[in-house]
């Protein structure tokens, strides 16, 4: 393994800039001396890039993958040590785990309605976003907020640690995917070790984790030939994180058979998910209508490309949800009839959402990077420039002022290269054409 000891140095590397950058970020408010905390990500970024590198360009024992497995543990746990200070949505977590233990459907009641007062505290309570509204996190996002609370109630730190160790299952079945793909599995550091990947989960604790995991089973379970369990998980996947059933098309290509095995058992999982919880009608959908319109969907006001052309109202942001619904249809079309690279169709319609979409949070940007791995050089290039740059999100969100260059350089910037890549495509497909023509 001639590129083994190069590997774990930069493990090392990386382990000690986590535990630098936990400190960095271990804050009331991370961004009111940016330097330290600046730095930090920046090292982290090329110590990954370095790595990435290695791992890319150079062979390596399939030892490296457990290298590239304990490395991400151990970054992880350095900053699950701290208390999230980017986020509080992990206090919502635990409340609504709470709320569960306590037989209460967590979709009946605001977290401030006095039929919860019994419920409330300094240390959880205190920190809740949102207090007015009912959680919004769906069925399967709520039987893991419950298992954990089981295991250890009205713990933060121990809600981190569950999601870091979901993370590596996450890590292992990414590699095992990329094996059955005919790739090496070490190429599952692209994920694991993305200082992005760190951050939401170390120190975020942020659930989409789960929905990372259980759409990289799903993924694995139908190229396996498990159409009804593909189903099953990418339902859980989806009952977690809503955009998860991006999937579908790229899943749903393997034969009509398959696909009508796989779709039925997924509706059928959503369906009795949400049984448990339908005595509140309606609500079972919680605060979701609300947040929708809060993130200004219904203004405009989310979408990045409406704001550069000085755009808002609801009549532009109608429009510009059904051109980009056909546009997303088109490539999901696309998807759908290329067979033979599941994960890639996933990630490029997964990418194309959130650029079409430009939500203000970086960790919406953990699933396609999980599947980043098995991207061809234009899409690698795409997601990784998001990845790279989600990040600057959070100065968006925290800094003071809340300044706009962020979103220029997240949205801007992946946007500029999305279209770099369309353009690189155009023109090899011409070339194509012309030899073809030519011979």
């Amino acid at each position: 393994m001639r590129a083994g000891l190069p590997l774990a140095a930069l493990g090392l590397g990386l382990i000690g800039t986590s535990f630098w950058l936990g400190l960095a970020l271990d804050r009331r408010d991370p961004f009111e001396q940016p330097a330290e905390l600046v730095a930090a990500i920046v090292t982290a970024l090329v110590v990954y890039a370095a790595a990435a590198v290695l791992v890319v360009r150079f062979p390596l024992d399939r030892a490296a993958i457990a290298v590239v497995l304990v490395v991400a543990i151990l970054a992880r746990l350095a900053l699950a040590v701290h208390p999230p200070t980017l986020s509080d949505d992990i206090y919502r977590y635990v409340w609504d785990g709470r709320v569960q233990a306590a037989g209460i459907n967590p979709y009946r009641y605001p977290p401030r309605s006095p039929a919860l007062e019994q419920l409330r505290d300094a240390r959880i309570y205190e920190n809740l976003n949102r207090k007015f509204a009912p959680t919004i996190y769906p069925p399967a996002a709520q039987g893991v907020f419950r298992v954990a609370y089981a295991a250890h109630p009205d713990s933060v730190r121990w809600t981190k640690l569950v999601f870091v160790g979901v993370d590596a299952i996450a890590i292992m079945l990414l590699a095992l995917l990329l094996l059955r793909y005919g790739r090496r599995p070490e190429l599952a550091l692209l994920y694991a070790w993305h200082p992005l990947a760190l951050v939401e989960v170390g120190h975020g604790g942020h659930v989409d984790v789960v929905a990372v995991a259980l759409l990289l089973g799903s993924l694995l379970l139908n190229v396996r030939g498990r159409p009804l369990a593909a189903g099953i998980a990418l339902a859980g996947a989806a009952l977690v994180k809503f955009y998860a059933l991006a999937a579908l098309p790229a899943l749903a290509a393997r034969g009509k058979r398959r696909a009508a095995l796989l779709v039925t058992a997924a509706a059928g999982t959503v369906v009795l998910a949400y049984l448990p919880f339908l005595e509140v009608g309606t609500r079972v959908l919680g605060y979701l209508p609300g947040y929708l319109e809060e993130e200004g969907f219904d203004s405009g006001g989310r979408f990045y490309l409406l704001g550069l052309v000085g755009l808002d109202g609801s009549t532009a942001s109608s429009l510009y949800q059904l051109l980009a619904l056909a546009a997303l249809g088109a490539l999901a079309l696309a998807v759908w009839r290329r067979r033979g690279n599941e994960p890639e169709g996933t990630a490029l319609l997964l990418v194309a959402a959130l650029l079409l979409v430009t939500p203000a949070y970086p960790w919406y940007v953990l699933l396609p990077l999980a599947l980043l791995p098995f991207a061809g050089p234009r899409l690698l290039l795409v997601g990784s420039a998001l990845a790279a740059t989600a990040f600057l999100l959070y100065v968006h969100l925290k800094a003071p002022g809340n300044p706009t260059w962020p979103l220029h350089v997240v949205w801007g910037g992946t946007g500029l290269s999305a279209v770099i890549a369309g353009l690189s495509a155009l023109e090899a497909h011409r070339s194509r054409l012309h030899v073809a023509y030519e011979n």
